[in-house]
């Protein structure tokens, strides 16, 4: 039976977030590019950092509470998770991870995008601006969501949703949104919705497949 090297410890340097006490890490072995010696971010406790595989915490970035980082996740920066990041995902910047939250596979979370409490992110999906990834919702495949874009329902395949629009429905394909608009059915194929088009709202029951025009789904227009 193999067992596993520790690759940091605790030093002595914490920081207190309300009742939780975070220590800054310290590399004990050569591992992806840290060095022995190296000093990293702030955990609360091991169950916060693998010792397995290349994932770390560096900088002043802070993992604690129910927060897990393995397989090869970087936190780094100022960003801040209490939820689970794995296999090669970045969380950096000032960015956040909250609890039961998922951010895997190759997802990238820059600037100061949140992703909240059971929402999840992953595939090669980025996350930057001051998006906001809210419960349950979630972003995958080669989507990119950034501005002040709030996103409850989905986003994905190369999908682009930016600016200060809310998704509520799904926005996936090739499909890009750019403004002030609220998503409430599908917008999808090579919808194009930018700041100077006609429409503020796609309601519940209604898609966009083609620029911006409007049409009632299927089931709605029956």
């Amino acid at each position: 039976m193999n067992t596993i090297s520790k690759k940091y410890e605790f030093t002595s340097e914490t920081q207190q977030v309300g009742d939780h006490t975070l220590y800054r890490i310290r590399a004990l072995r050569d591992f992806d590019n840290i060095k022995i010696g190296d000093l990293g971010g702030f955990i609360e406790k091991e169950d916060n950092l693998s010792h397995e595989g290349n994932c770390w915490v560096s900088d002043d970035a802070w993992v604690y509470g129910d927060g897990r980082v393995y397989e090869n996740a970087i936190i780094c920066d100022n960003a801040i998770v209490c939820g689970h990041v794995y296999g090669n995902a970045h969380v950096c910047d000032k960015s956040r991870v909250y609890t039961n939250a998922c951010v895997y596979e190759n997802a990238r979370i820059s600037y100061q995008a949140w992703v909240y409490n059971s929402a999840r992110v992953y595939g090669h999906a980025k996350l930057s601006g001051s998006a906001r990834i809210h419960r349950n919702a979630e972003v995958y495949d080669h989507a990119v969501v950034s501005g002040a874009a709030k996103i409850y329902g989905k986003v994905y395949g190369n999908a682009s949703v930016g600016c200060h629009t809310d998704v509520y429905g799904s926005v996936y394909g090739n499909a890009k949104i750019s403004g002030y608009f609220i998503i409430k059915g599908n917008v999808y194929g090579n919808a194009n919705i930018k700041r100077r088009s006609r429409i503020t709202l796609v309601p519940i029951n209604c898609e966009v497949y083609e620029s911006d025009n409007i049409v009632k789904t299927v089931a709605a227009a029956a």
